[in-house]
């Protein structure tokens, strides 16, 4: 049986989730690039990329790609995603009460509480 693009992305999944675990953080990286190329949703890929920078405990960078992410959610229209990183920029960096406010607003455009 010949295995389908869904399952390369399954193994990719898998792959990432190991790697993160095992603490192999320049071999993660090289998996996301990979696996990144078949993302059409450059915010959400994005938001991996802080997601795993995160993950290996370097929040500055993770906050960079978040706040990138959060951008791009907004730009599209997409703000209830948007609020989302923002609420988990605000818990990574509970002084930057900028990313509490934005989390506001973005929830607001969208009729959330």
């Amino acid at each position: 049986m010949k295995p389908t693009s869904s399952d390369k992305y399954s193994v990719a999944w898998f792959k990432l989730a190991e790697c993160v675990t095992r603490g192999e953080q320049e071999r993660a990286f090289g998996v996301y690039r990979l696996l990144a190329h078949s993302f059409e949703d450059k915010a959400f890929a994005l938001q991996l990329a802080g997601d795993l920078y995160l993950a290996f405990s370097d929040s500055a960078s993770a906050v960079a790609k978040y706040e990138m992410a959060a951008q791009l959610y907004q730009e599209s229209g997409r703000t209830g995603e948007a609020a989302a990183v923002y609420e988990h920029l605000y818990t990574i960096s509970p002084a930057e009460k900028r990313y509490k406010e934005a989390a506001q607003v973005a929830r607001a455009s969208v009729g959330g509480p």
